[in-house]
C-alpha cells in the first residue's frame, strides 16, 4: 500500500522566510509524493530554509506568480497538483481528505476553506476577521487548491496576468465546463503584514486588475476596485466585523491607484506580452 498521497504540491514563494518553514513542514506531514518550490528571486532565506524539505527548487526569475504556477505545473510528475501559498499551513491529513473528496464528487478541482492564524498587530487581526466571514470565491482559490494536472495544462496560466492569474484561469476553466468544489478542510492563513505592506500589496493587486480588465473587459465592474471594495465593506459590516472596514477602505484607495498606474503603463510602456488592443466587454 502506498504510504504517500499520489500528487505534486507546488509552493510559489518570494521573500517568505517568516512562513515558509511552517508551510513546508505542514505539507511534509501530509506525505505528498513530491514537493516543488518555485522561488521568485527571493533575497532572504526562503530558498535555504526550503532546501531542508525538498530538492525540487526552481527560480522564476521574478516573472510573477502566473509564470511560477505554470512552470511548476509543467514539471509536476503526478496527475493531480496541490497549490499551496507560502503563508498557508495545512492541517494533518488534509491532502488525503481533499483527494478523497475530489474523487468521490468527480470534480476537476477542490479548494479549502480558510481561517486566519494568530492575533498579531491590528492589520493582521483585521485580515483574520475578514477571512472568518469572507464568501467562498467563484471558481477555485489557488492559495490551497487541488486540481487535475490535465485541467491546469489545458487552460494554463497567462504570464501577462500577475497577480490575478487565478481569476483569469477561473474565467476560462468555468467557461470550458470545469466543475470545482469546496473542501471541508480548513487551512490556516498566516498574515505577516504591516500598514506599509498592505498599501504596497493593494497597489500591486490594482496593477493586476488593470491587466485582467485589459484582457477580459475594461467595462466589467468586478475588475474596478471600488466595486469589490464596497461589496466587501458591506459584507463585513453585515457580519459585524469592524476591523476589516479599514482594509476595504485602503483597497478602495490604493487598488484604484494601482489600477490607474497599471493602465497607464499598459498604454504608454506596454510589456511585450500585452494583447494589442484592450477588450471592451462589459458586465458584472
Amino acid at each position: 500500500m502506498e504510504d504517500y498521497v499520489p500528487l505534486s504540491v507546488i509552493v510559489c514563494a518570494r521573500n517568505a522566510e517568516k512562513t515558509i518553514g511552517s508551510c513546508l513542514e505542514s505539507i511534509m506531514q501530509n506525505s505528498p509524493a513530491e514537493i516543488i518550490l518555485v522561488d521568485g528571486d527571493s533575497t532572504d532565506k526562503t530558498v535555504s530554509l526550503a532546501a531542508a524539505f525538498t530538492q525540487h527548487i526552481l527560480n522564476d526569475r521574478g516573472r510573477g506568480t502566473s509564470f511560477a504556477h505554470q512552470i511548476g505545473s509543467e514539471i509536476a510528475g503526478y496527475d493531480y497538483i496541490m497549490f499551496v501559498d507560502a503563508d498557508v499551513e495545512l492541517p494533518p491529513y488534509a491532502l488525503g481528505q481533499m483527494f478523497a473528496e475530489l474523487k468521490k464528487a468527480k470534480l476537476d478541482g477542490i479548494y479549502t476553506r480558510t481561517e486566519g492564524a494568530g492575533q498579531g498587530n491590528f492589520w493582521e487581526r483585521a485580515a483574520t476577521d475578514f477571512l472568518s466571514c469572507r464568501p467562498n470565491p467563484a471558481g477555485i482559490w489557488f492559495g490551497a487548491a487541488l486540481v487535475s494536472r490535465d485541467i491546469v495544462l489545458k487552460y494554463g496560466f497567462d504570464s501577462f496576468i500577475s497577480p490575478g492569474d487565478d481569476v483569469d484561469f477561473n474565467r476560462r476553466a468555468l467557461s470550458g465546463g470545469c466543475v470545482f468544489g469546496v473542501s471541508a478542510v480548513r487551512v490556516k492563513h498566516h498574515h505577516r503584514t504591516t500598514f506599509k505592506n498592505v498599501v504596497h500589496q493593494y497597489i500591486w493587486y490594482g496593477k493586476g486588475n488593470s491587466r485582467l480588465a485589459w484582457k477580459n473587459g475594461l467595462l466589467i465592474l468586478r475588475f474596478w476596485p471600488p466595486f469589490p471594495a464596497v461589496y466587501g465593506l458591506l459584507h463585513s459590516l453585515g457580519h459585524f466585523k469592524f476591523r476589516p472596514v479599514s482594509l476595504h477602505l485602503l483597497a478602495f484607495v490604493f487598488q484604484s491607484w494601482g489600477m490607474v498606474c497599471g493602465l497607464t503603463e499598459l498604454i504608454f510602456n506596454p510589456p511585450p506580452d500585452r494583447p494589442r488592443r484592450p477588450c471592451w466587454k462589459c458586465g458584472i
